[in-house]
């Protein structure tokens, strides 16, 4: 078994208390609950504040279960209503969603994809106490992005070696460096490497006659 929560918020602690249980599908004895902010009335209904709770409970040893149930709980929040497949790959689990607004799920640069990835992982990891590593992609994002990411760093390849000089992409996150720098790793007269801290960390693509230099 392990132990993982939600978080719901309403008018009154018992108010969100029974929102959490109506999701869960729990009884009050299946539960532990902790009060993370009691509701406030402010002055003249000025300055009011809902209750928050947090809400632990156990669930089966299927970690796919536990991050599909993460996820469709974190995604309710941002008023979305996804679909979502968890399957078991070769050493990760991969969470595909399907939803109407994808674009909210992928943010910019698919920054709040890689979030809630980071975040995901964590949260799962720490229920089973073990490190449970998990893939999220949302309609075909990831590999859409990797061709944008190959072709851009070929196309900054070709314009290094007709100008016989060094070219410097905007900053990226490790991941997709990662991708840049596999993808000219065993290209002729060609470098890369990066510069700059997290999270202005930008790559370097090189003209080299003679070796090559490939540093994440």
């Amino acid at each position: 078994m392990s132990r993982v929560s939600i978080e719901k918020t309403g008018k009154t602690v018992d108010e969100a208390v029974q929102a959490a249980l109506s999701e869960l599908g729990l009884e009050l004895g299946d539960v532990e609950i902790e009060i993370v902010e009691e509701e406030t009335k402010g002055l003249l209904g000025l300055g009011r504040k809902e209750a928050k709770v947090r809400v632990y409970f156990s669930t089966e040893d299927d970690p796919k279960e536990t991050i599909k149930f993460f996820l469709e709980d974190v995604l309710s929040q941002m008023n979305l209503a996804p679909d979502v497949f968890v399957s078991e790959e070769d050493g990760f689990y991969k969470a595909e969603i399907s939803c109407s607004d994808s674009g909210l799920i992928i943010g910019r640069k698919g920054e709040v994809l890689q979030a809630l990835q980071f975040i995901t992982s964590q949260v799962v990891s720490r229920a089973y106490d073990t490190y449970i590593r998990v893939i999220i992609d949302t309609e075909n994002y990831r590999e859409r992005h990797k061709a944008y990411l190959e072709e851009l760093a070929r196309k900054t390849a070709d314009k290094v070696i007709k100008a016989k000089r060094d070219f410097m992409l905007d900053p990226m996150s490790s991941y997709d460096r990662r991708i840049i720098h596999t993808c000219l790793q065993n290209r002729e007269n060609i470098s890369t490497y990066s510069i700059g801290d997290e999270p202005y960390r930008k790559i370097v693509i090189s003209f080299e006659r003679d070796g090559r230099r490939n540093n994440y």
